[in-house]
């Protein structure tokens, strides 16, 4: 929604530029967000204008919103940043979220004011009042304002098979209460769209707020499969940790850079993720570990299947053979290999793969990214549906029990907006999912 400004007569000569009306003609100050009278939003109408121009005068406007990501939080926001700064420094659609002493750390205010459509920042007294998902959503009350930013980054009900990635660290406090509210927008702005949420788990050593954060918020979005997401694919703290890729230099690379990767690999091709995700959603497979390698020499390899072996021993989720429903493989070839061994060949080397290890497979995908690249080296990104939750969220157990059992000595569930029955369902959520994945197995 666009709000225009203009100027009413007066007998004193006033500059057009000397104050702007919010959408009920309460007049204020230009440099203020809302409105001082009624709260609701103020627009820069010169902005607006401007940004609308731009999108008319791109012939690929369509295409351009097929894909639109948005990083929430501290790790959601890096990692998009560090994918749109080193990997795709072309225009990217995408909204960043969080807390407005963590925007200010990283960019400097002429940054700010020229992406500002691409910010939403959340003020940071929610950041220092409240310490789980619960009390944030509680708290909350900017859900308008919200919706006006989503729809401005191109969430639209007019585009087909469009496609969100939302990123994050669930157990943040700000992520893993925002997530599902997002979703649900998203949703209701879109019905046709489908939604992939990467995020990633806490390690061990994080506080027991932040792991029961983190087990809440991934029960949340499971719980609510039907209106929330398509795709959850999960990355479990510790093996973040450990993650390790080597660049043509010999130098070792952190899962700082090599996740922004894995989202290159997501939003390379906006009508094949959408598949991915309306494919996942037909089966009823939500959670999903990914495997992910970084610049395999595809010469010292030999064959594809050689480097799925050797990469589904570093899994970034714990996952069981038997019990894989679905397999997509997003792999990023540089056009002198394909040209050498053909993609025929890696789908087939894909596919024999996938019959040999996993015996209930029922569906399976690859997408092939060419790139214009002087090198053997590929990059593979496997993400496997069918495992259990139980065993994904492992890590984050232990230290969900402990902060719940800390909310009951103390008998704070009133000060934490949740109750024991609610924690329960939880539970029960996680443990329900993994019996219906084992249905499915069943039924093969």
């Amino acid at each position: 929604m666009i709000y225009i400004t203009m100027a009413r007569a007066t007998s004193k000569k006033v500059s057009y530029s000397s104050f702007i009306l919010c959408p009920d003609g309460h007049k204020n100050v230009r440099g203020l967000e809302e409105c001082a009278t009624c709260n609701l939003p103020l627009i820069n109408f010169k902005k607006e204008l401007s940004y609308l121009i731009d999108n008319l005068n791109s012939i690929k406007v369509k295409n351009h919103h097929k894909v639109i990501n948005f990083g929430i939080g501290d790790f959601g926001s890096q990692t998009l940043l560090s994918f749109k700064n080193s990997i795709h420094p072309e225009r990217l659609n995408h909204l960043l979220v969080d807390y407005v002493d963590s925007e200010k750390n990283t960019f400097d205010s002429d940054e700010l004011n020229s992406y500002a459509s691409n910010y939403y920042l959340i003020d940071n007294d929610y950041d220092s009042n409240t310490n789980t998902w619960s009390e944030f959503e509680d708290t909350f009350s900017e859900f308008d304002k919200f919706e006006d930013k989503i729809r401005r980054v191109g969430i639209n009900n007019n585009i087909d098979e469009q496609t969100a990635i939302i990123t994050g660290s669930i157990g943040e406090t700000l992520v893993s209460g925002l997530t599902l509210p997002l979703i649900k927008k998203i949703k209701n702005i879109n019905p046709k769209s489908s939604r992939i949420v990467l995020t990633s788990l806490p390690s061990n050593n994080d506080t027991d707020q932040v792991q029961f954060n983190a087990f809440c918020g991934i029960s949340r979005l499971v719980r609510n499969q039907k209106t929330s997401g398509d795709m959850l694919i999960v990355l479990q703290g510790n093996a973040l940790n450990k993650m390790i890729g080597i660049d043509r230099s010999g130098k070792k690379l952190g899962y700082d850079v090599l996740v922004p990767r894995i989202l290159n690999l997501l939003t390379s091709n906006g009508h094949a993720i959408n598949s991915l995700g309306k494919m996942a959603k037909s089966l009823k497979v939500l959670a999903f570990s990914p495997v992910y390698v970084y610049g395999r020499s595809y010469e010292i390899y030999d064959n594809l299947k050689n480097m799925l072996d050797d990469a589904a021993y570093f899994p970034l989720s714990p996952f069981q053979y038997e019990s894989i429903i679905l397999s997509i493989a997003v792999i990023r070839v540089p056009e002198n290999v394909l040209n050498s061994i053909s993609a025929k060949r890696l789908e087939d080397d894909y596919n024999a793969w996938n019959r040999k290890r996993f015996p209930s497979l029922k569906e399976s995908l690859i997408q092939i990214v060419p790139v214009k690249e002087n090198s053997d080296r590929l990059d593979v990104l496997l993400l496997l549906g069918g495992a259990k939750l139980e065993n994904i969220v492992e890590t984050v157990k232990p230290g969900y029990d402990r902060f719940k059992e800390y909310i009951r000595e103390l008998d704070l569930w009133s000060e934490f907006k949740i109750s024991e029955d609610e924690l329960k369902r939880f539970e029960n959520t996680i443990t329900t999912y993994d019996r219906n994945i084992s249905k499915l197995l069943k039924s093969n």
